[in-house]
């Protein structure tokens, strides 16, 4: 197989490498924006206005929100400090759709809708999120747990539209045919960027796109404000064995859980977290924010509207970056962060600015088997000041990560209110850089190759929609170290992007064969 070119992106790779190699992602994954510009720019202006209410006056724009109130016949419960702020974003533009989180995977086989509706019915039943309404009580939202209640599978038809009232049929479509793949990806497209009404429907939505008699391929749709990446595995393979019992005849085996995802909440409220803001506070004010050289002008507002770029380097290119790493007492992880760290710096012509860090608030084992919204961000500060050697950015990092993850429970919304980070319309707050090393393939693996008794192969969409102005997603294969560098649209061109790249590919090569090397003499990294 044809080795990596010297940029670090694999131009060769074949079609089913690179949809194995780009599915495993945490994050949403979203279609594109077309036309949502606006949306987008009316949300981030009435976020900005909502930071600077007080208060009484934040309850009263609260108020005149309006909205249905909370069902007094559901359990009403608090919302996670994470869960709030998405449903603010929500509740300011209900028709954006950048938290929706779809997975799909391709099965062949005959598919038994009834068992794959019994089998959400039972999941749907365990978890009390996945059947959750978000509503204003008073002043502030509550999340209003409903009974449980069948969980419609509709038939995504050729047109591209979902057919609603299609739950259940064992047919290919309105005329027994399938789609093809392009039909199908326009299909599934479409399901996974309609709208959630968060106050009036579940948070949940399932669709079947049909290729043929036998082989379809299963969307699920998810609100971010009740799923993360971790809750994909656990959905999945609960989902996987209901369907089995539903198909056999027997109840599925699952342990009970612990706890339901509104008890967390509930103890998010009831934590304390000053010490971990006092230590953020101390950590972060006064971090610039990061200004990379722009090819477009910066919008007035943001839109969202994303790139991608692929990197694949190969085993003998990142061990000896890993090796330096274990020599200094760090991770693969920091020195990473230390290589994307320098290559921002080169980029940028900064020492100084954040880098976000995707982690999850699952920090005790009663969590484990829960779906919700878990997620939090770990600020990382870099320091490149004095043209350090890479050993020595190195350590820095090594510091200032294990500093921060002695705080990362502290939520990124206490943070922001508490550093009073002036809030721009036109880019993201504090971190315009986000990092994540995942530990294996999670989507890949999520059934292996088989759902029950269907062969089952993970099936991507790639995402046109980014959070942040620059991003590298990266995992370990069998093939070496894969990753993702997704960037704003409407800053960079692919090219930058590209360059981006191939200097951050370099870094780690040069890095690794002598840790020696000081920043400065790592800038011929960005040589064309």
């Amino acid at each position: 197989m044809p080795g990596p070119h010297r940029d670090g992106v694999d131009r060769h790779a074949p079609a089913e490498r690179t949809r194995r190699m780009t599915a495993p992602m945490t994050g949403p994954m979203t279609g594109p924006m077309t036309g949502r510009a606006s949306g987008a720019e009316r949300r981030a202006a009435l976020i900005e206005k909502l930071a600077g209410l007080p208060p009484e006056r934040r309850a009263a724009l609260l108020r005149s929100l309006g909205g249905a109130a909370a069902d007094p016949g559901g359990q009403e419960w608090p919302l996670s400090p994470g869960q709030e702020r998405l449903w603010f974003l929500s509740r300011f533009d209900p028709g954006d759709t950048s938290y929706n989180t779809p997975w799909s995977v391709r099965l062949r086989g005959r598919l038994d809708t009834a068992a794959l509706a019994a089998a959400f019915a039972r999941v749907t039943e365990r978890h009390e999120v996945l059947r959750t309404r978000f509503r204003l009580r008073g002043d502030a939202p509550v999340q209003v747990v409903l009974p449980p209640a069948p969980t419609p599978v509709e038939d995504l038809v050729a047109s591209g539209e979902a057919g609603r009232d299609g739950a259940g049929r064992d047919g290919a479509g309105p005329d027994g045919a399938g789609l093809d793949g392009a039909g199908a990806d326009e299909a599934l497209r479409e399901f996974a960027e309609r709208p959630f009404d968060l106050e009036n429907e579940p948070p949940l939505r399932v669709g079947v796109a049909r290729l043929g008699e036998d082989e379809v391929v299963l969307c699920i749709v998810l609100h971010h404000i009740v799923v993360d990446g971790w809750s994909l595995d656990v959905l999945m393979r609960e989902l996987a064995e209901c369907y089995a019992a539903a198909r056999e005849g027997r109840e599925p085996v699952l342990a009970e859980l612990p706890m339901q995802y509104a008890s967390f909440a509930v103890q998010e409220r009831q934590r304390d977290h000053t010490a971990g803001v006092e230590h953020w506070a101390g950590r972060l004010t006064g971090a610039p924010s990061l200004d990379l050289p722009l090819d477009h002008p910066r919008p007035s507002r943001w839109s969202g509207r994303g790139g991608r770029e692929e990197l694949l380097l190969p085993p003998e290119e990142v061990t000896p970056l890993e090796r330096v790493a274990r020599k200094r007492r760090c991770t693969s992880f920091m020195a990473l962060v230390a290589a994307y760290e320098a290559t921002l710096a080169l980029a940028s012509g900064q020492s100084d600015f954040c880098v976000g860090v995707p982690v999850s608030r699952r920090t005790r084992s009663e969590l484990a088997p829960l779906i919700g919204y878990f997620g939090n961000t770990l600020v990382l500060r870099a320091d490149l000041s004095g043209d350090p050697a890479f050993h020595e950015l190195l350590d820095r990092v090594r510091e200032a990560t294990l500093a921060g993850m002695r705080h990362a429970d502290v939520p990124f919304e206490h943070i922001l209110a508490a550093l009073r980070v002036p809030r721009d319309v036109g880019r993201p707050p504090l971190c315009q850089a986000m990092f994540n090393l995942h530990s294996d393939l999670p989507k890949d693996d999520l059934l292996g190759t088989r759902f029950a008794d269907l062969d089952a192969e993970v099936h991507t969409i790639p995402p046109s929609h980014t959070k942040s102005e620059v991003s590298l997603d990266l995992w370990r294969g069998p093939e070496g170290l894969g990753g993702v560098f997704d960037y704003s649209a409407d800053l960079f061109t692919p090219a930058t992007a590209r360059r981006l790249v191939r200097g951050f590919a370099e870094v780690v090569r040069r890095a690794g064969a002598d840790p020696e090397t000081r920043l400065s003499a790592l800038s011929g990294a960005f040589s064309d």
